[in-house]
């Protein structure tokens, strides 16, 4: 990949000014999402000390996060990833199978329950009201909510798009997973307690787990809000270092530890005013909301008409950029607040206002020669027909494993089949004498006995009459 980050993908496109608005677009994004988790960082740390000055809270946690990000080298961002791996793979799954326990009902009785709940039938969800168009609305948004400059970012430190691809489907698959768990850790507690208010949530998660588990669940929680809060500062520290004083430098070259210096210089100023936004606001759907108002109707558009082959100048990115920031402001401002109680979110609208202002800038307005809907270069080309090649080879392979002199390979030696006959019987009998003969022991002990017999009568009596293709199989 030849870019560092979103911002400079879209100066590559549109222009310098365009770079500029895109990274100080994404830095304020950034702030928010930092700010996000401080407080799920302060949160866990009460957790943990119990109920303390929320102010000192912050401060302790912003103070841990800049230090760890700024100065903790590639030892303490690789620590608290395997940290968070950990949360992700063993601890959020853990959680849902304790709170499972608690409730004490089968998996059947809690199906019954939820469809007896008037909020889970389908006639509540798709009535058509403004209900469902805030749904839907905050759906759309959470979808081009991940065109994010962290996730760019770890896109273009793929070697090749084909690297990309396949972390970013083994992630996906993760992802789904982890998430099936935490609906799960939902789900279970609205059916223990269904009229549980939202500010009551933590402290019954801590109180139904165990004790020895409180302190794995907390430590967990606390690397895994640092690790993605390090993602935003060190994105912030790229955009401004390289995009941002790279673009306003221009052709002057900036050396690598003058570079440094800027980035850990940004992480620190970057720090601090998330700080004060987690001071300003400490309501996470309120911050989320603010997030993405920031970013998806000024960025996400031109971004996703340059990754589709369309090449504009400034004039029309700017005029796109405008424009979502307008309807932004306007839907707000005279949109939102005619049903305050509901708040249906317009960036998804302002993204569309400024992919057709750009489109309908470009047509109407005057464009010079080699913009517009450009051909896939000679790049994506070779990838394409890469790709193509490792599938025809992928398809080769697998016909040639399932060949009768493949499968005949596959076939063990005569010694190494009667070891493991021998090796079966004498576990199953082992097995039936320790449990004294047991009905269940003796009956989930036969077919390993009989298994082994097989083998040793297969090269005993049967080994020149059976293809060797076939044992292979």
């Amino acid at each position: 990949m030849k870019h560092l980050s979103m911002a400079e993908t879209i100066g590559h496109v549109y222009g310098k000014y365009p770079r500029i608005i895109t990274a100080i677009s994404s830095i304020c994004r950034s702030i928010i999402s930092l700010s996000i988790q401080i407080v799920v960082i302060s949160k866990t740390i009460s957790i943990c000390v119990g109920p303390v000055d929320s102010g000192e809270i912050t401060i302790l946690a912003t103070l841990i996060l800049i230090t760890y990000s700024a100065f903790g080298g590639i030892r303490s961002v690789t620590f608290t990833d395997v940290l968070q791996f950990l949360t992700f793979s063993m601890i959020i799954p853990l959680l849902a199978w304790f709170l499972f326990i608690k409730i004490g009902i089968p998996i059947s009785e809690v199906i019954s329950f939820l469809q007896r709940q008037e909020k889970f039938q389908l006639r509540t969800v798709l009535h058509f009201d403004t209900k469902l168009a805030a749904m839907v609305s905050l759906v759309l948004s959470g979808i081009v909510y991940y065109i994010k400059p962290t996730t760019i970012q770890r896109l273009y430190m793929a070697s090749d798009p084909l690297q990309a691809q396949k972390v970013f489907s083994y992630g996906s698959i993760f992802s789904v997973l982890i998430e099936g768990c935490i609906i799960l850790v939902g789900l279970f507690i609205f059916v223990e307690t269904p009229d549980l208010p939202k500010e009551k949530i933590w402290p019954y998660i801590m109180h139904n787990i165990p004790s020895t588990f409180k302190g794995f669940f907390s430590i967990s929680l606390l690397a895994m809000s640092m690790s993605t809060a390090d993602s935003y500062l060190n994105s912030c520290a790229i955009m401004v270092s390289h995009d941002i004083v790279g673009s306003v430098q221009g052709i002057k070259k900036t050396s690598y530890i003058y570079q440094i210096r800027i980035a850990r210089l940004t992480t620190i100023v970057i720090g601090l005013c998330a700080m004060c936004v987690a001071f300003w606001c400490r309501d996470l759907l309120k911050l989320m909301f603010l997030a993405i108002d920031f970013s998806i109707p000024v960025v996400t558009a031109p971004f996703i008409l340059s990754v589709f082959g369309f090449r504009g100048t400034s004039r029309t990115a700017l005029i796109g950029m405008a424009t979502g920031t307008l309807a932004i402001l306007v839907w707000s401002k005279w949109v939102e607040p005619l049903d305050p109680s509901i708040g249906i979110d317009g960036a998804f609208p302002s993204m569309l206002a400024n992919g057709l202002a750009m489109l309908a800038a470009h047509y109407l307005l005057p464009q010079p020669a080699g913009t517009g809907w450009v051909p896939p270069d000679k790049t994506y080309q070779q990838w394409q027909q890469e790709k193509e090649r490792i599938k025809r080879r992928n398809k080769q392979e697998r016909a040639i494993f399932f060949t009768k002199e493949n499968l005949a390979k596959l076939k063990p030696k005569a010694i190494t089949t009667v070891f493991v006959g021998v090796y079966l019987i004498i576990t199953s009998l082992v097995s039936s004498c320790y449990y004294n003969g047991q009905t269940k022991a003796v009956w989930v002990s036969i077919p390993f006995c009989m298994l082994g017999v097989a083998y040793i009568g297969y090269v005993a009596f049967f080994a020149n009459k059976i293809p060797d293709w076939a044992i292979g199989f």
